[in-house]
């Protein structure tokens, strides 16, 4: 009988030790689980918190943007008014000394037709059109760097052949022929003008070739496509850099 009390109270002490285990390392998991837990939530707080800031930064790189675009907007349509005007008043003067001058009017290029520029295939300025120079350039840069001084970045005459023979013989064609109208204008036997020092500084000759050919009627009209042309470009004040125009 004595046994048999103590198999009992030996089973029941055995029994007791085994549940405050399990109640141990339930709550240990549970502890875990909730570190883990929690660890989760601060990490979306963070990717929560980054992607915010994130947009914040976007939205506010959207909006310079949109100031930098609004900007050049005006800026370009200042432009515009300047280049409108300066086409005004060279068409205005030359009208008044009755000089036929042929001026596109939306891009201010002025064009000079080929047959009285220069010998076929040669860069050698002819008379004819030495005497149209004469009394253009005094009246043309007058009028540019009298009124437009601050805008003007740069002025090119351009050189423009047909399409007969090679594109590299016309483009060396081109270029000599524009830098002959370039050298005579700065050279001393034209003699001095109003700005003369300016546009030594600011004149080029490019020479293009066939690639701006004039069509009429679907078709390459050689004559039109023959010439030189004067071109302005205004200065970009906002970025430093330059607008085009004559194109």
């Amino acid at each position: 009988m004595k046994e048999k009390y103590k198999r009992l109270i030996n089973d029941g002490s055995g029994e007791s030790d085994f549940w405050p285990t399990f109640t141990d390392l339930l709550a240990t998991i549970l502890l875990v689980v909730l570190i883990i837990f929690v660890a989760i939530i601060i990490s979306i707080n963070k990717e929560s918190k980054a992607m915010q800031a994130k947009a914040m930064e976007s939205q506010t790189e959207i909006k310079k943007q949109a100031k930098q675009i609004a900007e050049k907007e005006k800026q370009i349509e200042a432009l515009s008014y300047i280049q409108k005007d300066i086409v005004k008043d060279l068409d205005k003067e030359f009208k008044k000394q009755h000089m036929e001058i042929s001026i596109d009017k939306d891009t201010g290029a002025i064009k000079f037709k080929d047959d009285l520029l220069f010998e076929k295939g040669k860069d050698v300025i002819k008379p004819e059109f030495k005497k149209q120079l004469d009394k253009f350039i005094p009246i043309y840069f007058k009028t540019l760097y009298g009124k437009y001084n601050d805008s003007i970045a740069e002025v090119v005459v351009e050189g423009h052949t047909d399409d007969k023979g090679d594109y590299m013989y016309n483009l060396d064609l081109s270029q000599r022929r524009a830098f002959s109208v370039v050298k005579y204008i700065l050279s001393d036997e034209f003699g001095d003008f109003p700005y003369k020092n300016q546009v030594t500084k600011n004149i080029t000759a490019n020479g293009r070739s066939e690639s701006q050919l004039k069509i009429v009627n679907g078709k390459v009209d050689r004559a039109q496509s023959r010439r030189v042309e004067f071109k302005f470009r205004l200065k970009n004040s906002y970025e430093g850099s330059e607008t085009q125009t004559g194109k």
